[in-house]
């Protein structure tokens, strides 16, 4: 009788074990897509903003072609906010 007890006892806490580490891996996996997605908005964000950025310097440079110095401002800025949409 001592032994069936034990035997169930045993089976109980091994199922416990499972039911434990099944949520607990759920949950991990769970927390991992959320931050995988995080970052890929981010970094589609990040993309849409230099794609839009970069059309607009492009516009003001051809528009200012004639002055060197106006030029060499613009580009010296872009390459500023490149950087820092770069973080």
């Amino acid at each position: 009788m001592e032994f069936e007890e034990l035997c169930k006892a045993f089976e109980q806490e091994e199922q416990m074990k499972t039911k434990h580490l099944q949520k607990k891996a759920a949950k991990k996996k769970v927390t991992r897509k959320v931050k995988h997605d995080k970052i890929v908005m981010r970094d589609h964000v990040r993309n849409e903003m230099k794609r839009h950025i970069e059309y607009q310097i492009k516009s003001l440079r051809q528009r200012n072609a004639k002055d060197c110095d106006v030029v060499a401002f613009i580009n010296k800025k872009f390459a500023q906010i490149r950087q820092i949409i770069s973080e």
